[in-house]
């Protein structure tokens, strides 16, 4: 008995015939089906053989297509799992969607030079590095500037007691107090005397 196209029926000789594989299965197939089904992956071509009941060992070629689907949703899985990895809980301005981390870019302050990125004084341009984020469904990209490097907090100066009229300051400077007096015309001595003499009420 001669075997036929499980697609379209045909009748096949022996100069009309290509064996396609199909889910994994080889199945007897005209010139014309193959040239149809050849750019197909073998999950469609399989799910085509499945459809048209003359499928040769349609068990197997069910099995092989349960296979594959398990191994696309797995690979889905960690294709999701790495997406999160790579969100920044921003989403897009255009479409809504989902921003994803992308790299980081480097511009150069200043103009082009012969010798390479020059500043406007002539000197070799600093570089500025920022974080490119791109949409995941549209494309749109976005730079962001890294936070600014914390300033370090000056150190409290340290104070020193004046030995002739006892006012706290700086290390660093005079005491403004006596330079205050020696401005008036009157001796630090003197003012401390001052200081030290009690109000008539204390006795």
């Amino acid at each position: 008995m001669a075997q036929r196209c499980i697609f379209c029926g045909k009748e096949l000789g022996f100069f009309n015939r290509d064996d396609t594989l199909c889910g994994g299965v080889t199945q007897p197939t005209c010139s014309e089906c193959y040239k149809t089904l050849r750019d197909l992956g073998q999950k469609e071509r399989g799910e085509r053989a499945l459809a048209t009941g003359r499928a040769v060992d349609p068990e197997e070629i069910a099995a092989n297509i349960q296979r594959e689907e398990q191994k696309e949703q797995a690979a889905q899985e960690r294709q999701e799992k790495a997406r999160q990895v790579l969100r920044t809980g921003q989403t897009c301005l255009r479409c809504g969607g989902p921003m994803e981390k992308y790299g980081t870019k480097l511009f150069h302050l200043g103009d082009e030079g012969l010798m390479g990125p020059v500043a406007r004084d002539g000197l070799f341009a600093s570089w500025l590095e920022a974080d490119v984020i791109r949409c995941a469904q549209c494309g749109r990209a976005e730079f962001y500037l890294p936070e600014p490097p914390k300033i370090p907090s000056e150190p409290a100066e340290e104070q020193v007691t004046c030995p002739v009229c006892g006012t706290e300051h700086s290390s660093l400077s005079g005491c403004p107090t006596c330079a205050l007096n020696w401005a008036r015309g009157r001796r630090p001595a003197e003012t401390r005397r001052e200081k030290e003499k009690k109000p008539p009420w204390e006795g």
